[in-house]
Parts: structure tokens; C-alpha cells; sequence
């Protein structure tokens, strides 16, 4: 993870995450799948200490939770503390739903605002992501400004030019005002509906292989314990191998992976059928040139039993 107050890193130092925060006097580099928000305290430290940036006395200890949402795909935010959170000016407040972030949402817990930024190429390339290249939204033009597009001049009308023109001259500059603004308003139309679709596919892209990533430290896990345990063809309950996975990495992987894989508490009872490792058998049949899952009954009772073929490369 990465933090930085002011100006404090060079202009040319590249940086690489999944997400920025960029406030006016701090930017924060969010390098793992989740992060907590709130406030410093004695018993525990969080990610981003809010009220030591200036955001006031409203931020609780543990106000917010920044996260990877890898079943949908996207990102979130948890509200945690009873003063709520604003995104994008609608109010959320602790109970409801996680909140779906999109790059350059604007947000606010207490007095502090700050943007929630995606990278503007993928997080895998082999080259890092200029800070340049992520930006906060800069404000429309006001009247009597200069905008530049490209090879083109946009001239806003200022005041008190009407004073020095005659009728037809003005009605000819109006003309020429309504004329560019809808041409403006129209190349501004497409570059968004473009921007909009390239930055779709590479959440999606990037979403994806974020997904891959954890798919694949959860099978060379695996991939451990059953060569440690088990010899060529032996085959190893999938009970024991749970338990096995719990102690070793249970304080290890990140909360959010252990609810995935190692426990049930976040699918119906109907599905997991009251089995924590009903995610780990799932994720396992997906790679059957590596592990083969079998089954044996006796009476009632099912047992699940897994065997390694082949270790991860």
C-alpha cells in the first residue's frame, strides 16, 4: 500500500494499485483487496486515518471498508460508522447494502472529500501507471474562459461585447456560439460513450484476472497441503483437507477469501448443505486436469474425497 500527503512524491514516480484516493492534500494507493477507513486509536491502527487529515470529529474508529467484490465483480464500499458516508452526494448509513464504486466517484466521511479513482490501463501491464494518467475531474469552463480541443479554439462570449458590435454583427456571433456549442456538445457525447465503454472493458479485464490471481494462490495452497499429507494417489477427505487449510492460512489470507473458500456463512444454507468448504470443493472442480473430487456413500452420509494429479505452475 501507498500513502502520500501534499506533494510529498515526485511528479515522476510511478505508482501501481488496484484504486487511488485523491483528496486535495493526500492521495492513497489502495494495493490490496480491501481496505478500512476511520480513524487511528490506541487498541487498533486502520488504512486511511481520516482525522489526521482534517476530517473532523464525526469519523469513527472504523467508519468505512473499501473492498474488491469478487463474485460481481466491481468494487464497494461498506459503511461502518453511525454518521454515514456520501457518495456522489446521496447519504448511506451502516445496514445497507455495500455501495458500488465507480472510477471519479466523489466521496465524503465527516468533513473529508475525496475522489475514487480506477487505473486508466491495466494494473498487469509490465509498465506502471503514471500518477499523470489518473486525474481528478477538472470544472467546466465559466464565461469569458479559453478552452482548448484538440487543434481547435473555443471563444466563450465575455461581457460587454455586445457594447462594440452593431446588430448584424452580433446576431452572426450568436449564430456561431450555437453553432460551435452543439458541436461541442456533440464531440463531447462520443469522446464520453468511447471513454466509457474502453474503461467497462478494462474494469472487466482487470476484474477478471484479479480473480485468476486469487483463483490461483488458493490451488497452490491446496497443492501444498495434499503433497505434504498425502502420497501420489492417495486421496485425502475433503474434511480434513478443510481443516487442514483453516489452521494453516485461516489467520493468514485476507477475511474476505476465507469467506469464500473456507467458510459457508455467506451462501444459503440449501446450497453449501452446512459444508465449509462447499466453496473449495466448488473452486476445485473448476481445475479437474488437477485435482479429481470423488464421492462415497454410506447409508445417508456422503464423504467427499480429493486426490492431486498435477502441481500448479
Amino acid at each position: 500500500m501507498t500513502f502520500s500527503s501534499g506533494s510529498s512524491a515526485g511528479e515522476g514516480d510511478p505508482e501501481v494499485g488496484f484504486a487511488k484516493l485523491q483528496g486535495e492534500d493526500f492521495e492513497y494507493y489502495m494495493q490490496t483487496y480491501s481496505i478500512v477507513l476511520g480513524r487511528n486509536s490506541k487498541r487498533a491502527e486502520v488504512d486511511v486515518d481520516l482525522a489526521s487529515l482534517g476530517g473532523g470529529m464525526s469519523i469513527s474508529r472504523k467508519h468505512a471498508r473499501i473492498f474488491y467484490d469478487f463474485s460481481r465483480r466491481r468494487f464497494a464500499l461498506e459503511v461502518i460508522g453511525k454518521n454515514g458516508c456520501l457518495v456522489e452526494g446521496v447519504l448511506h448509513v451502516p445496514g445497507t447494502a455495500p455501495v458500488k464504486l465507480d472510477s471519479q466517484d466523489l466521496l465524503q466521511i465527516g468533513d473529508k472529500k475525496f475522489y475514487f479513482l480506477l487505473p486508466s490501463r491495466s494494473l498487469f501491464s509490465s509498465v506502471a501507471v503514471p500518477r499523470s494518467q489518473v486525474a481528478v475531474p477538472k470544472p467546466m469552463p465559466q464565461s469569458g474562459r479559453l478552452v482548448s480541443k484538440g487543434e481547435e479554439r473555443i471563444f466563450w462570449r465575455g461581457d460587454g461585447d455586445e457594447e462594440e458590435r452593431d446588430e448584424e454583427e452580433q446576431e452572426g456571433v450568436s449564430k456561431r456560439i450555437r453553432r460551435d456549442s452543439r458541436d461541442v456538445g456533440r464531440t463531447l457525447g462520443k469522446i464520453a460513450t468511447k471513454s466509457m465503454k474502453r474503461s467497462r472493458a478494462n474494469r472487466e479485464a482487470d476484474n477478471y484476472k484479479l480473480m485468476l490471481l486469487e483463483e490461483k494462490d488458493v490451488l497452490s495452497s491446496v497443492a501444498s497441503v495434499l503433497s505434504d499429507r498425502c502420497r501420489a494417489g492417495e486421496w485425502m477427505p475433503m474434511a480434513k483437507l478443510h481443516a487442514e487449510m483453516v489452521e494453516r492460512y485461516g489467520n493468514i489470507w485476507h477475511h474476505g477469501k476465507v469467506r469464500r473458500y473456507l467458510s459457508s456463512e455467506d451462501l444459503p444454507e440449501r446450497e453449501s448443505e452446512g459444508k465449509p468448504w462447499f466453496g473449495l470443493s466448488k473452486l476445485l472442480r473448476k481445475y479437474p486436469e488437477h485435482f479429481v473430487i470423488n464421492t462415497r456413500s454410506k447409508g445417508s452420509a456422503i464423504t467427499e474425497f480429493v486426490s492431486l494429479l498435477s502441481l500448479i505452475s
